[in-house]
């Protein structure tokens, strides 16, 4: 054994401390495995584990009788979270929740939760068949539901909502960048298409008390949207219009805004949206586009690849290159007045009538 060890090259101290790089294999299953942890953190949610254990300390037997669980597979399921960082387990063998599980608790003000139910019960089976979709050129959504996503989300009221809420308050969160760029001088309504439940007007009205808004919703969602809208102490200031932008805008209005709404359709019904635009905007009127574009090269922007990727699984959109975006806009009868980036690297386009 002795003289093994002598023939075997001595590493430093300090290389023993360092972690062995890692490789192109590990990086693969880490990302293949990926989908333990988005399992888990979904587990807990829908056994209500973040609002029932709050601030306490929990047994795996206590917890197990106070939701009417199986106690031996909620131990083994709790040191899992204790792994992913959304528990944690203790030294006398209870469980606390940190700061991560609390995030998925509801009304806790993070829309993770939210984004979790979306992505494993809406998009995960359509993203486990992408090969199809690119077979077939069909949205891998509708192979798997049998239904476009919008008549899907209108005909599941609860996922559609959900999907709503999501958007209106992921909108809400991120809109600073828009409202860093948007010049509402002269301007006195604003018309948000696409919206959600509102979450980009909210925040534009919110910092513009002077201005008045339009939300385009879907008419199953205008009474979560008013809810929405209301918290937010807006909502007397708001008109609501279920209508769809692909069929009609019968609204006048100074700004109508489309935030990541393009991509969401394809360049026949994305045409025909701008279309509808430019019929309701009025001389002087303004239309803000902020879209996601496509890089030149792959690695340039991977967040639009994957959104792309996401466009065509789930709604048969796309994201577009600067130059198809353009394209888009003239084929509509719509001019570009300016055209500049957010400081989180969307396209900001002010289009105007020719």
């Amino acid at each position: 054994m002795a003289a093994c060890a002598a023939n075997r090259p001595m590493r430093s101290e300090k290389a023993m401390s360092q972690p062995e790089p890692e490789t192109v294999e590990d990086r693969l299953r880490a990302q293949i495995e990926a989908y333990h942890d988005a399992a888990l953190a979904y587990g807990a949610v829908k056994l209500g584990l973040p609002e029932t254990m709050g601030a306490e300390a929990w047994t795996a037997e206590r917890l197990a009788a106070a939701l009417g669980l199986s106690a031996p597979h909620l131990s083994r399921m709790l040191k899992g979270l204790a792994t992913q960082g959304l528990v944690a387990a203790r030294s006398d063998g209870a469980f606390t929740l940190t700061d991560a599980g609390r995030a998925l608790s509801p009304g806790s003000g993070s829309t993770l939760r939210e984004k979790l139910l979306i992505v494993v019960e809406q998009y995960w089976q359509p993203w486990a068949h992408l090969a199809a979709c690119v077979e077939t050129g069909t949205p891998a959504f509708d192979l798997v539901f049998g239904a476009p996503v919008g008549d899907w989300r209108r005909t599941h009221p609860k996922h559609g909502e959900a999907f709503e809420s999501y958007l209106g308050r992921e909108n809400f969160a991120g809109a600073g960048p828009v409202l860093d760029m948007l010049d509402v001088s002269g301007v006195k309504t604003v018309a948000d298409l696409g919206g959600g439940h509102g979450g980009l007007l909210a925040a534009i009205l919110t910092k513009h008390p002077h201005l008045r808004g339009v939300l385009f919703t879907q008419p199953l969602s205008s009474m979560a949207a008013k809810a929405y809208l209301e918290s937010m102490n807006v909502a007397d200031r708001v008109a609501l219009v279920g209508v769809d932008i692909a069929q009609d805008i019968p609204v006048d209005a100074d700004m109508y805004v489309l935030k990541s709404v393009l991509q969401r359709h394809d360049d026949t019904q994305a045409r025909k949206i701008l279309e509808n635009c430019r019929f309701a905007l009025t001389p002087g009127a303004k239309l803000i586009v902020v879209e996601r574009l496509m890089p030149e090269h792959a690695m340039g922007d991977p967040a639009a690849i994957m959104l792309d990727l996401h466009m065509m699984a789930i709604t048969g959109g796309k994201t577009r290159t600067k130059a198809e975006m353009e394209a888009l806009i003239a084929e509509a009868g719509l001019r570009i007045a300016a055209c500049s980036k957010t400081s989180d690297g969307l396209a900001f386009i002010e289009l105007t009538s020719p």
